[in-house]
């Protein structure tokens, strides 16, 4: 999606993720994650302007918390059918951040005996 802007590794990430935004609310499909942001696609109110914030709520695999971050538009395209959303993390809460990172260098949380 344009010039290549990361600075961290992205790992897939296939999970549903609710958008809010002050247009209302949507569920979208994540595509990756990584410490910075977050892509996904399928958002009804694309196209947007870059710098628009979302806040997005999801569950990492194995995690029964969800993560809850604010977000700005980093990149947007609509697509025939669909729409593909870049979205840059702003301030995370620190136990989210670390849920992040652990799912990148670990994958997903063991299930719980």
């Amino acid at each position: 999606m344009g010039i290549e802007r990361r600075r961290f590794s992205r790992v897939p990430l296939d999970v549903t993720v609710i958008e809010r935004g002050h247009r209302g609310e949507a569920r979208v499909r994540a595509r990756d994650i990584s410490e910075e942001g977050m892509s996904y696609t399928g958002s009804w109110f694309a196209p947007r302007l870059d710098g628009q914030e979302v806040t997005l709520e999801f569950r990492l695999p194995g995690d029964p918390e969800p993560v809850r971050v604010l977000g700005v538009l980093a990149d947007e395209r609509c697509l025939a059918r669909t729409s593909e959303t870049c979205v840059v993390f702003v301030w995370p809460r620190q136990e989210d951040l670390l849920r992040i990172r652990r799912f990148i260098s670990f994958g997903p949380v063991p299930a719980r005996a």
